[in-house]
């Protein structure tokens, strides 16, 4: 059965972008114009309160955040509940573009009113963040800047607001060097801390720590930013994936999902309240990534998979004797490649052990999961091949007779077909958004007890 149609639309669509993708993404990217359209409203008065402020510097390139919620160069928040926005501009001038300028205004009396120009510590934006560290009702302001020398690593500005009648000040109270940065509350005081996970990778090997700031009253009057814990990560860590707040066990944990060479972990980090600083709820080998409970083979990412508020890992194990099976053209031969199918466990931490949530094999060519059951399971085998659309469940031999037959005997098969074909009835197992799901039992999968039903009961549609 034919697996996938390519309409004319998609066709077209493909031969636009293949036309006109390198003129869009290059002389008329938001970068490349020194003057962007003229903006309405509200906005336009901010573009030309802006504009007239920079205007006696010299041309200029608007710069974008290219992570986070905020994703112009143009963003307006109400730092300080007042009803009115402040606007933060993202710019450089054209005469110094590897240095990138915050500009902020205030809205007032019905106008913009230009409040601070300040220079970056990099020649491009990452993120910008807002939040209220002291809770004394006006947002700190957390700017990523990135640099061209640095792809991992980021530079981080926190600025502190000093309030007065006249007019929202905002001044710098910290710089700090991040790969990956999180804000929570983590030590249950009711007011937000700044978690800072770095990489340091200027020697021969990586070292990796994470590092816990929080902001307090300074001895002047004013406030300052200092740490209040710090734990060192995994030391073959490379880069970080994500991280992800969530509670388990009664307890708010800091879950950084990270990559160390060609594998991928899982580190834990919370509040330790009796010792009153930043703790990692998983030791391991240092050496070895694979002495990780949280160790795996896929980039997978740790997240709530039962709505229960608590957070799951992901740890992967092999399928014996299971590949995905891929057919590649190179120069004027078809090669075949073949990969390696896991079962991905997703685990709970409970009292400083791992216990096993729910387990399944995916296939993300075809777009379904099988729920995997250990004990139904255990002496099977799949093979996928997604170029034709096909999934064939086996049941192992597992003989230790050298002489006996090691073949793996078929039970059955899922086929994964476009949605506008046709098929029969009697072999539809189930029917989603791309494919319908058909279904085949062999005679030996009927012995062995192989059901419509059974199918079913595993089977689930994930794309």
């Amino acid at each position: 059965m034919k697996k996938r149609t390519v309409s004319v639309f998609a066709i077209l669509i493909a031969f636009v972008i293949f036309l006109s993708g390198c003129e869009a993404l290059t002389l008329n990217s938001p970068e490349n114009l020194v003057r962007p359209p003229k903006l309405s409203g509200e906005d336009g008065k901010l573009q030309e309160a802006f504009e007239k402020a920079v205007s006696e510097k010299g041309e200029y390139i608007l710069k974008y955040p290219s992570a986070g919620e905020y994703r112009s160069a143009y963003i307006r928040y109400d730092c300080d509940n007042d009803g009115n926005d402040e606007a933060f501009v993202f710019y450089s001038l054209k005469t110094e573009e590897m240095l990138v300028h915050m500009y902020m205004l205030d809205y007032a009396g019905d106008e913009w009113i230009p409040v601070s120009d300040t220079p970056g510590e990099g020649n491009d934006v990452y993120s910008i963040e807002f939040c209220d560290l002291n809770s004394d009702g006006i947002d700190e302001i957390f700017v990523g800047w990135s640099s061209i020398d640095s792809k991992a690593n980021k530079k981080l500005s926190v600025f502190c607001s000093q309030k007065n009648s006249q007019e929202l000040n905002y001044n710098i109270l910290a710089i700090e060097s991040y790969t990956a940065m999180y804000i929570t509350d983590l030590d249950y005081d009711s007011e937000k801390e700044i978690l800072l996970a770095l990489i340091n990778s200027t020697s021969d090997t990586y070292t990796t720590e994470a590092r816990l700031l929080k902001m307090s009253e300074s001895d002047n009057s004013g406030y300052q930013i200092s740490a209040v814990g710090q734990v060192s990560l995994f030391s073959g860590t490379t880069s970080i994936m994500s991280i992800t707040a969530g509670r388990a066990d009664g307890t708010r944990y800091l879950y950084v999902d990270e990559v160390a060479g060609d594998a991928y972990l899982t580190e834990m980090l919370y509040w330790d309240r009796e010792n009153n600083t930043l703790a990692s709820a998983i030791t391991f080998d240092v050496i070895s990534v694979a002495s990780s409970p949280t160790s795996r083979s896929l980039p997978l990412l740790c997240r709530n998979i039962d709505r229960d508020d608590e957070i799951e890992i992901p740890v992967t194990t092999l399928l014996q004797d299971s590949s995905i099976v891929r057919k590649k053209t190179q120069g004027t031969e078809v090669i075949t490649i073949t990969e390696n199918v896991y079962i991905t466990h997703w685990k709970k931490f409970n009292d400083g052990n791992f216990t096993i949530a729910d387990s399944y094999i995916k296939n993300e060519d075809d777009g379904f999961i099988i729920k995997y059951d250990e004990d139904r399971m255990s002496d099977w085998c799949v093979r996928f091949y997604p170029d034709e659309g096909m999934s064939q469940f086996f049941l192992r031999n597992n003989t230790e007779n050298p002489d006996a037959d090691n073949e793996s005997v078929l039970l059955f098969t899922i086929s994964a077909v476009d949605v506008t074909e046709t098929i029969s009835e009697s072999t539809l197992l189930a029917t989603g958004k791309n494919y319908q799901y058909a279904y085949k039992i062999t005679e030996t999968g009927e012995e062995y007890g192989i059901t419509r039903s059974e199918i079913l009961s595993f089977f689930s549609i994930s794309e």
